[in-house]
């Protein structure tokens, strides 16, 4: 898992980013420039595109890493929400989660593909593009170009896994996320998060990629500061 630090301020962010996102792409690095801005010393990490085991190959190497700080806040995008809502409830000073992937989106959630997963099978065969209008319509030429056409059997598998025994969700966290989503399911978010601690945005899937960026970059800076309070 590839882990870049941006900015030298004193406190310390850690943002686990979503599936093919990396620190290089526009929007990102627009979200970045805002948190360095607001004093973070921010770690990313880039997660796997394909993977075999949820727990070995995403939260391990998080865990790890978080283990080593003293203090530190958490900020997560889509599969990366997923991931930091097993990290332990006590330990960050707050957890912000941008479109969580914690529910399949209807396009995923039928029998054949319930079946493919089974398939033992770690590479990226299922089809798995998504277009601007789905991140936002601010997502640069390079990351879609980049984006991931195709997914593996395993790691839709591992993910599925994974969001069927999440840990409760801790009302002091933080869930900014599209009602019109069409990435992730948005069910489950409204679902397993009360209304006062989520923030609804119009624009596609990627906050930092969406045409409504500007009006909340400052909610979710309060937020990553003072968690659900800030909302």
């Amino acid at each position: 898992m590839k882990r870049e630090t941006f900015g030298d301020g004193g406190d310390r962010l850690v943002f686990v980013m979503g599936y093919g996102n990396r620190a290089r792409h526009d929007g990102i690095r627009w979200l970045l420039d805002h948190l360095v801005e607001a004093g973070y010393r921010v770690d990313t990490f880039e997660i796997p595109r394909t993977i075999t085991d949820f727990e070995t190959e995403y939260l391990r190497p998080v865990e790890a890493h978080l283990a080593d700080l003293d203090e530190y806040r958490l900020l997560s995008h889509s599969t990366g929400g997923l991931i930091t809502r097993y990290i332990d409830d006590t330990e960050p000073i707050t957890r912000t989660y941008l479109s969580p992937w914690w529910g399949f989106h209807d396009d995923l959630d039928n029998p054949l593909v319930s079946v493919l997963m089974k398939l033992p099978i770690p590479r990226p065969i299922l089809p798995a593009s998504a277009t601007r209008e789905d991140l936002g319509v601010l997502a640069s030429d390079d990351w879609l170009e980049d984006s991931p056409d195709y997914a593996a059997p395993t790691f839709l598998r591992e993910a599925n896994r994974a969001q069927e025994r999440m840990p409760p969700f801790d009302t002091d966290d933080a869930v900014f996320y599209c009602p019109t989503d069409s990435i992730v399911g948005v069910d489950a978010i409204e679902t397993q998060t009360p209304d006062v601690n989520r923030v609804a945005y119009e624009g596609g899937h990627e906050l930092f990629n969406s045409r409504s960026r500007d009006d909340h970059i400052d909610t979710v800076l309060a937020a990553v500061d003072e968690g659900a309070d800030a909302l």
